[in-house]
């Protein structure tokens, strides 16, 4: 071998007809992990052998023809290219190491698993989402998370629990995928001591993830057996929760170990949230159009609570006219000072460290508006999906009555409220039956309740799609269409839509005087 080879930066090897190696530069005998000193050893010795074998085949029977390949070669954990070029009777064979394109390559092609396997559980989560949308009732709620999950080709199995209103506890409500000897495990253990990851979400109130089952000894050995005996590996359990309630939880198993990435949980939590959010509204549907309700009465003893702090500052009762709660958890509410110094209720809200904003209502000295953190009581109670109705605030303490649907949680409930106050009392609770109004019945009342020129008014700005946007006639144009002055349609407007919005959100004391005009 001439010195330019030698010196070559890539492996070079000289072999003579017979297959016997004739020289190594030092370069391959880096490559290859040999000793360069081979003159005379044969080329099947020297040169490790590839998966395929390709290429000692080659030189079985003289020198082989001009080749190239590019294979693995397991007893040096390496890829490498090789080139066979003949001349004469001896043939050279140049070696080049590919393990870092390799390694390259391997990486984009796990890169490109990844985003494929991305796309295929954010498109999984799409359709269910679309699907919970639709759906009518908690119910069905569940059962479409779990169909969508359960039956994709990712995963193997998701169950669905809600709590218990009665205990606390979970129980099965919705399952899909074949694996029942799991579910049964499952079903057995919600009423033992042995937590379930589902039950350490519900409790803990986060997403727990167990990416290796069979060798977590926190999953009962029973569910870990019945899991490995259908092939599952790892599991995610994702709360189901709006605010701060935690309705239920979502467990979801895979056939893979370290089955759950960041990126996967994420989206996972995205749709337990959203499942939360529907489960919360169909509870607050049933509770819009359930015949029979619960109504409890709790009294809140704390001198901290905001309206309390309030009444006993301006040593009178505040009692609370309505309350709007916010999507961030806070609630604006509407109180009325009966002493009528609503200015001095307001100073007063002001200084609080829970109230976000105070200001007296233009128009009625009497009224204020209040916005409440989300770490009150009447927040808290809105957060709990409870309508808050009555409530009377004097020093001291508050009493408040709330509807709930007849199945909810009410110990779940009050303790919600001993997390932000001092002290609670339940003083009263009730089944009531509802009296539920027909359409025809509703508009019966409403009409006997509007004046002529309101009923003709408010008609008039109906068909002229006044309340259209954008408009497609102002006052102006309704005026002139009943020959009256632009300030008399606003007034009898105003006045029309009032008496609408107390039919539909319930009578109101403060009815302005003058409204049968």
């Amino acid at each position: 071998m001439d010195d330019s080879l030698r010196s070559a930066p890539i492996g070079v090897l000289e072999v003579d007809s017979d297959g016997t190696v004739a020289a190594v530069n030092d370069a391959a005998a880096t490559l290859l992990d040999v000793d360069p000193s081979l003159d005379g050893a044969s080329f099947a010795e020297t040169f490790p052998r590839s998966a395929s074998r390709s290429l000692h085949a080659a030189f079985d029977g003289g020198v082989p023809r001009e080749r190239s390949v590019e294979e693995y070669y397991p007893p040096i954990d390496r890829w490498l290219a090789v080139d066979v070029v003949p001349d004469g009777d001896r043939a050279y064979v140049y070696v080049r190491d590919r393990d870092p394109r390799h390694d390259r390559r391997q990486r984009v092609e796990e890169l490109e698993r990844r985003l494929e396997r991305l796309e295929a559980i954010d498109a999984v989560v799409g359709d269910v989402l679309r699907a919970v949308i639709t759906a009518s009732g908690h119910r069905e709620v569940s059962r479409t998370v779990c169909e969508g999950l359960g039956t994709a080709e990712l995963y193997e199995f998701a169950w669905l629990g809600e709590r218990d209103p009665a205990g606390g506890g979970l129980r099965v409500v919705a399952a899909a995928g074949d694996a029942p000897e799991l579910r049964e495990r499952i079903d057995n253990h919600l009423g033992s001591d042995d937590a379930l990851p589902e039950q350490v979400a519900v409790a803990e109130e986060s997403t727990r993830t167990v990416q290796t089952l069979a060798d977590d000894d926190a999953v009962p050995r029973e569910v870990r057996l019945a899991a490995f005996g259908r092939g599952l590996q790892s599991a995610i359990a994702v709360p189901l929760s709006y605010r701060e309630t935690v309705y239920g939880v979502l467990g979801v198993y895979a056939a893979r170990e370290d089955g759950f990435s960041e990126a996967e949980r994420s989206s996972l939590e995205t749709l337990g949230a959203i499942a939360g959010f529907a489960i919360n509204a169909s509870r607050q549907e049933d509770l819009l159009f359930s015949d029979t309700v619960t109504e409890l009465t709790v009294e809140v003893r704390d001198d901290e609570a905001p309206l309390v702090s309030v009444a006993e500052r301006c040593r009178e009762t505040l009692t609370l006219a309505g309350t709007v709660p916010r999507e961030d958890g806070t609630v604006v509410c509407y109180v009325r000072a009966d002493g009528g110094d609503a200015e001095a209720a307001v100073a007063a809200a002001t200084d609080h460290g829970a109230v976000v904003g105070a200001r007296p209502i233009d128009g009625d000295g009497a009224l204020l508006e209040v916005e409440l953190a989300a770490d009150t009581p009447v927040a808290t109670l809105a957060g709990q999906g409870a309508t808050v109705g009555a409530a009377e605030f004097g020093p001291d303490r508050a009493r408040v009555t709330v509807e709930v649907p007849a199945e909810t949680e009410l110990r779940r409930l009050v303790g919600s409220l001993d997390g932000v106050v001092a002290e609670t009392e339940v003083l009263a609770k009730t089944e009531a039956e509802r009296d539920p109004t027909s359409v025809d019945s509703f508009r019966n009342d409403l009409d006997a309740a509007l004046t002529d020129r309101q009923r003709q008014v408010l008609r008039t700005a109906y068909l002229s799609d006044y309340f259209t946007s954008p408009r497609g006639s102002s006052a102006e144009d309704i005026a002139a269409a009943l020959d009256v002055t632009g300030p008399t349609v606003l007034y009898h407007l105003r006045r029309a839509q009032r008496k609408l919005l107390e039919s539909y959100f319930g009578d109101d004391a403060r009815t302005p005087a003058g409204d049968d005009q």
